[in-house]
């Protein structure tokens, strides 16, 4: 697992962004107008992530995947 910076563009599901000193899991994302997006994390809990915003989040790499 390697830690990344990720913004509205370029988080992915499955990623663990970490919010506030938490880590929780991207489960679920829909685009809002003006380039953000709603992030539904593993607790169900909607975070909204602006386009300028930077989050550091832990994401497999594909070699992790294909294992």
């Amino acid at each position: 697992m390697r830690v990344v910076t990720v913004y509205a563009s370029t988080v992915r599901i499955g990623d663990i962004v970490n919010i506030g000193g938490t880590e929780s899991r991207v489960d679920n994302m829909f685009a809002l107008h003006g380039g953000g997006k709603r992030l539904i994390l593993d607790m169900s809990e909607p975070f909204t992530l602006a386009p300028a915003v930077p989050l550091f989040a832990k994401r497999l790499s594909t070699v992790e995947i294909t294992r």
